[in-house]
This record gives structure tokens, C-alpha cells and sequence, in this order.
């Protein structure tokens, strides 16, 4: 498994977990964890592949090799299928009516027809008596003379435009990071910190807090940033480093 791989790497080299804790700054509870196979005690997907990537590059091991050992692992297994008779094809069984219950079926249906025909024919013979009824009515009580009636013209009613609605102002803070380049990177969200670690070209990373981010990349030019919406455009320079300090309002260099 990728955690026995790590733990007998990690042992060979003679390293405790405080020795990995303190050099690639991931704490000793989250090492132990992927070697345990505890991906549940990880913060999130992103945060767990970030980190077995940064603990293998430390043990000088493949991190892309690892990641697949990791996706390998978490894939489910497939279930198999109970074969059935007849190579799985379900047969239904037919049941068979007896020939009493065919006749007296077959003499309700033609009663039902019956009772149709019937109740369709009183029903144009009412529309017919009705229709000379109505006539006859009409002619005894059309009036002498009738005025033409005067057709108001509709009343126009002027549409006022909708009360201006006020923007609704972003709740908290929203960071997204699109890498092009190997980028060292630590995350500080509300004064804590979530990330610290390598990300590879063409990851995009997300955080979110309540009250500030702070982002510090050790590459600036591999990284475009993005806070509620607004692009900030590459943090940097390719090679510079850089901290920035992300509030609901601005972006500004940290001291």
C-alpha cells in the first residue's frame, strides 16, 4: 500500500515523523495518517494529494508515481454479477386465463361498447334540441332597434421602473490559484494555516475564510489569482516571492 511504501522509505532513511514534520512543514498527525491509510483525518482531496506529493519529492521518491498508487488504491472495486439461468436472461411466466373468464370478459367489454353507443347518441340528440331551442329564443327576444355599443379604449397604465436593487456585497473571502509552474506555497486562511507545500503546473486551488487570506508563493510568476471574482493577474514575477494579504475589500502586500 502507499502508506507501507512511505513508512519502510521513511524508516530506511533512518527519519522519525517529527524529523518530516519539521523539514516539509506538514504536520506529524497528517503524516501519520497517509501512512495508516486515514485519509479521512486529511483536511480535504487537494490538501491530501498535496501533501503525499511533497512527503514523496522529501523521501526523494516519484510523487506522480505515488499519486497513481493513491488513485489506484481508492478506486472501488468492481462487484460481480450473479449469473443467472439461461445466460441471465430472465424469463416472465405466462399465465393462463381460463376460457370461462374469456367469454365473461369478452361480454363486459361488448356491454361497455353498447352502454357508449348509447350515451353518445342522447348526448347529440340534446346538442341538436338545444341548438333549435336557443334559436327560437333568440328570434322572440331580439329587440326593435339596438345601439351600437361604444368600445372604451383600454386604460393605460404607466410601469415604473424597479427600485434599484443594491449589490449584495461578497460574504467573506474567496481565493482561487491557477498554477503554470512548480510553485512552493503556504496558505494562511483566518491567522491559520491550512497549506504549505509544492504545487505542480496546471493545479487550481481554492480556499475560503471568513476574514483574510494570506498567500505567500515562491514562485509569483507561476501563480494568477482570482478573490471574489477579481483577478489580480500573477502574484509576481517568475522566481520572486512574494506575500499578499487578501481582505473582503483589497489585496495588499503583507509586511
Amino acid at each position: 500500500m502507499l502508506g507501507d511504501i512511505l513508512r519502510k522509505e521513511r524508516e530506511r532513511q533512518n527519519l522519525t515523523v517529527k524529523d518530516v514534520e519539521r523539514d516539509t512543514s506538514i504536520r506529524g498527525l497528517y503524516i501519520s495518517a497517509i501512512e495508516n491509510g486515514e485519509y479521512d483525518l486529511l483536511p480535504g482531496e487537494v490538501y491530501l494529494k498535496g501533501f503525499i506529493r511533497s512527503y514523496a519529492e522529501y523521501l526523494k521518491l516519484d510523487g506522480a508515481a505515488l499519486l497513481q498508487q493513491y488513485y489506484a488504491e481508492k478506486a472501488p472495486a468492481e462487484v460481480p454479477v450473479n449469473p443467472t439461468e439461461n445466460n441471465g436472461v430472465v424469463k416472465t411466466a405466462s399465465v393462463e386465463i381460463p376460457a370461462g373468464m374469456k367469454t365473461e370478459f369478452r361480454e363486459r367489454v361488448e356491454k361497455s361498447r353498447q352502454t357508449q353507443k348509447i350515451l353518445i347518441g342522447l348526448a347529440a340528440a340534446g346538442l341538436v334540441f338545444g341548438g333549435i331551442y336557443m334559436g327560437v329564443r333568440s328570434d322572440s327576444e331580439k329587440p326593435a332597434a339596438t345601439t351600437p355599443a361604444v368600445t372604451q379604449a383600454p386604460a393605460v397604465h404607466k410601469e415604473t421602473a424597479p427600485a434599484a436593487v443594491p449589490e449584495k456585497k461578497a460574504d467573506g473571502v474567496e481565493l482561487t490559484a491557477t498554477f503554470s509552474d512548480k510553485c512552493w506555497t503556504k496558505i494562511i486562511v483566518d491567522d491559520k494555516t491550512v497549506f504549505e507545500g509544492t504545487v505542480e503546473s496546471g493545479e487550481k486551488l481554492t480556499w475560503k475564510a471568513k476574514q483574510q487570506i494570506v498567500v505567500t508563493a515562491g514562485n509569483a510568476g507561476a501563480v494568477d489569482v482570482v478573490y471574489n471574482g477579481k483577478s489580480l493577474g500573477k502574484l509576481g514575477a517568475v522566481g520572486d516571492v512574494v506575500t499578499k494579504k487578501i481582505t473582503q475589500d483589497k489585496a495588499e502586500n503583507a509586511d
